[in-house]
């Protein structure tokens, strides 16, 4: 009997052998690999880092002023819309003074004022709080000018009502009628339709013009327009004026009282025919001067006047 001869190659088998472990190897180290980096996945999500923690805390924290902000934002509107409908249906009534009106005090801010917060992660909630921030501004200087000034009607109300335009600026014996009212209208010079900023009263020629109320004179001469014109200040943000007047019996800086004749009716300037041009401004807006006609109206003279006022409007 023979001997068989060995088929393993004792050369081979070794490296055969090398090789097999080392895939062993780099399988469990690719394995322990993977679920080290599952671990710390689920780790980083499931429990926060204390940078994170700390993030998250003040991010909570900010949340919290910030509701706490848009609460006292709303209070503080709510109590400024109280604080003006009392100021425009108690206060001015019983003083008998028209609402406060500051130009442009709600006119839009340009776009250029939120440029800094372009592209900020939260742009849009900022942008939001800087608009009623600012609207919020507007209404407390608003509440603020008004309340001054009625404080200061209050504390001088005999004063104030030795001032305000308050009469009829003629004879009204000598009125032949109220021929254009405040309001807009067809020019009859021009043909063109514009507002009429004052009440034309129609009388003779040299029919005496009275100041409505205590004054210094803040302008007497000619003007484009108005012709012969006469200003009056009165304070309290009130001015009065004279126009296509035939003789100036004042001059700039007079003080004047209710009822002084300070000129008389004529037809200069752009004027089609005998009359005054009579105006009451506020704080620099004309006003319907028909309003301030309370010391020598009767309610039926008055509702006469309103009732013109309207049949004009319509027919215009």
């Amino acid at each position: 009997m023979t001997d068989r001869p060995n088929n393993i190659d004792n050369s081979t088998a070794q490296p055969r052998k090398r090789a097999s472990k080392g895939r062993r190897i780099a399988t469990k180290l690719l394995v322990s690999l993977v679920i080290a980096a599952v671990c710390n996945l689920v780790i980083s999500t499931l429990v926060d880092t204390p940078k994170i923690s700390y993030i998250r805390r003040d991010n909570m924290r900010l949340e919290e002023q910030y509701g706490i902000l848009r609460e006292k934002i709303a209070l503080a509107e709510h109590t400024l819309s109280d604080v003006k409908h009392r100021d425009h249906y108690v206060y001015r009534p019983l003083l008998g003074v028209d609402t406060l009106s500051i130009p442009k005090v709600y006119s839009d801010y340009r776009d250029s004022k939120y440029a800094s917060l372009d592209g900020d992660r939260y742009e849009d909630i900022m942008t939001r709080t800087w608009l009623e921030m600012d609207r919020l501004m507007r209404n407390i200087y608003y509440a603020s000018r008004s309340l001054d000034d009625t404080q200061d009607l209050a504390e001088n109300k005999e004063e104030f009502s030795t001032v305000i335009p308050a009469i009829w600026p003629i004879d009204r014996t000598k009125l032949r009628s109220v021929s254009s009212l405040y309001g807009m209208r067809m020019h009859p010079r021009y043909g063109t339709w514009r507002k009429h900023e004052g009440i034309d009263l129609a009388a003779p020629k040299g029919t005496p013009v009275y100041a409505t109320g205590n004054a210094v004179v803040s302008e007497s001469r000619w003007r484009s327009g108005y012709g012969e014109l006469i200003e009056l200040n009165h304070g309290f943000g009130y001015k009065s004026r004279y126009g296509h007047l035939s003789k100036r019996y004042v001059q700039e800086g007079d003080s004047v009282t209710r009822g002084q004749v300070i000129g008389e009716v004529g037809n200069t300037g752009v004027s089609t025919s005998s009359h005054l041009h009579y105006e009451v401004r506020y704080r620099d807006n004309t006003v319907n001067p028909i309003h301030y006609f309370n010391k020598d109206i009767t309610p039926e003279a008055y509702i006469a006047l309103m009732e013109q006022l309207e049949a004009s409007t319509e027919k215009n």
